[in-house]
């Protein structure tokens, strides 16, 4: 007579099987629930409604930032609750499961939530109090991007503690597929500032490879649907003038003129749109300003007394200082606060291009004009060495190689006491040459 075989688990009714499962550990009713399909239909909603009552949804917040739709689905159909408030993200604190799932970039996830009138997808974390749209831009997810731009219920320009909007950081991480998602939902203010004032294109601008042409361009519509006031016209041209946008600069310059002013809207130190163009190297939008009379070209900064031209002689702006000298409205000799003239500065700088502009032109600097010290240019250049430098001076027209500066010491004198022997001989030279010709 054969034994009697013990009963399996699964013959056991399935009332019982659930009402067991009410008495295991949840590890164990795990394993069953894995152990086969049986198990697996009957223990699921089991083990979720125990994950609800004993671990406060877990498994809700597991799948959100996983982006596991289905066992988000059971976790709420278990009666997890879609608004959980959660620290479970060590870098954000008090967010809510949408703002979760625009963090990790959990698509399917936010579309599942966002499909709840309850939810609010401009709820904010306690730490930096961002919204989920400013998250998503921040973690660069666009997928995430899109998908809350297609609810009118997102605020697309909600602030964060310090007044930044989505768009800030768009502009500030460099993200132009997102800018561009931004401003094409139409919604996007180009115009809120921050808390220190700064808008997403006068944070653009800081990078001098910006892409800014949107982001003028959203701005030019809103003045031309109506925004045209003084301080928002000067704005968007101050921008387009030094990122380089000619033909925005000259819309407005066409249409808006009276509310523009070229020397002014500086960003401190009172260098206005023109004289940060200048800097800037942005040659046409320079020569057009140039042709516009309400342009002062030799509008000097607060700080060095330094003209447009004057930087741009420093900086070796070789292209740019031959813009400018051939414009009459330009004084080549303005010195900045050490009476150092444009000459003066390239000199000691070595910018040889530069010197040639100035005193081989139809209109040249004065070879001879002296800073606080009572230096030349060519005491500058012997100071330092530069020989191609002190060959193009004393081919200059009017040089006056004896001038000595307070000290009373020449140009000679200079180049021989810090031993640049090549310079002393040119120069005694020149000298030699000039008392043979008389």
């Amino acid at each position: 007579m054969s034994k009697p075989t013990k009963p399996h688990i699964e013959a056991l009714p399935k009332e019982l099987i659930i009402h067991i499962s009410d008495f295991l550990p949840t590890a164990d009713l795990n394993n069953y629930a894995q152990a086969s399909h049986t198990f697996h239909r009957l223990l699921n909603k089991p083990l979720y409604r125990r994950n609800v009552i004993r671990n406060n949804g877990s498994a809700l917040v597991w799948a959100v930032t996983r982006d596991q739709k289905g066992t988000a689905i059971a976790a709420i159909d278990a009666g997890a609750d879609i608004l959980t408030i959660t620290d479970a993200d060590p870098d954000i604190k008090g967010c809510t499961l949408l703002m979760l799932a625009a963090y990790h970039g959990s698509t399917s996830i936010l579309e599942l939530l966002l499909d709840n009138d309850d939810i609010n997808p401009n709820s904010r974390d306690r730490k930096y109090i961002r919204p989920p749209l400013t998250w998503a831009v921040v973690r660069n997810h666009r997928a995430v991007v899109r998908t809350l731009l297609k609810d009118d219920r997102v605020d697309v320009n909600l602030q964060d503690k310090n007044g930044n909007t989505p768009l800030h950081f768009a502009v500030d991480r460099k993200r132009p597929e997102i800018i561009a998602l931004l401003l094409g939902s139409g919604r996007a203010d180009p115009r809120v500032g921050n808390r220190q004032g700064g808008t997403a294109v006068s944070r653009a601008a800081r990078w001098s490879d910006a892409d800014t042409e949107l982001l003028l361009g959203t701005h030019l519509r809103l003045i031309l649907d109506g925004d045209d006031s003084e301080e928002h016209c000067q704005h968007v041209f101050f921008y387009a003038a030094i990122t380089g946008q000619l033909e925005i600069v000259k819309y407005l310059v066409s249409f808006f003129a009276d509310k523009l002013d070229p020397n002014g809207g500086s960003q401190g130190h009172g260098r206005g749109a023109f004289s940060n163009a200048v800097d800037r190297d942005h040659t046409e939008v320079v020569r057009y300003l140039l042709s516009w009379d309400k342009t002062n070209p030799n509008l000097r900064d607060t700080w060095q007394h330094q003209t447009p031209l004057f930087v741009a002689a420093k900086n070796g702006q070789n292209e740019m200082v031959e813009v400018l000298v051939q414009s009459d409205r330009v004084d080549l000799d303005l010195p900045d606060v050490h009476g150092t003239s444009p000459l003066g500065v390239a000199s000691e700088t070595a910018h040889e291009r530069v010197v040639k502009s100035l005193v081989m032109g139809q209109r040249r600097a004065d070879p001879n004009a002296r800073d606080k010290y009572g230096q030349t240019p060519l005491v500058k250049a012997s100071l330092m060495g530069y020989i191609e430098i002190i060959n193009v001076l004393l081919d200059t027209k009017g040089i006056d190689p004896t001038l000595a500066d307070s000290d009373g010491l020449t140009p000679l004198d200079v180049a021989k006491e810090n031993g640049h022997t090549q310079v002393a001989d040119r120069l005694q030279e020149y000298i030699d040459s000039l008392g043979n010709a008389s």
